[in-house]
């Protein structure tokens, strides 16, 4: 079963999502490509520009990756400017 969730993203502030299952994949999508979101998948810090981060071009599109938490699901996204964004587990 999969879990969703969605937020607008405050500019340079660290958007902390989690799910209550250990998930297999993940998947977060730039709903309005606005600006670049950067995530990690694996309960550190995401930061805009940042190392070992994941990013999503600021255009309208998505990116699966694997769970790399362990316990809970939890993914870190961050954004210089303000997107909208959704995160899907299962």
């Amino acid at each position: 079963m999969a879990h969703n969730e969605h937020a607008t993203l405050t500019a340079n502030v660290e958007r902390i999502f989690t799910f209550p299952i250990n998930a297999g994949r993940v998947e977060v999508l730039n709903r309005d490509g606005s600006a670049e979101v950067w995530f990690k998948v694996n309960n550190t810090a995401a930061t805009v520009g940042g190392d070992g981060c994941h990013v999503l071009p600021a255009a309208i599109n998505s990116l699966e990756v694997d769970d790399e938490t362990s316990g809970s699901t939890v993914v870190r996204v961050i954004s210089s400017g303000t997107p909208a964004v959704s995160v899907r587990v299962w």
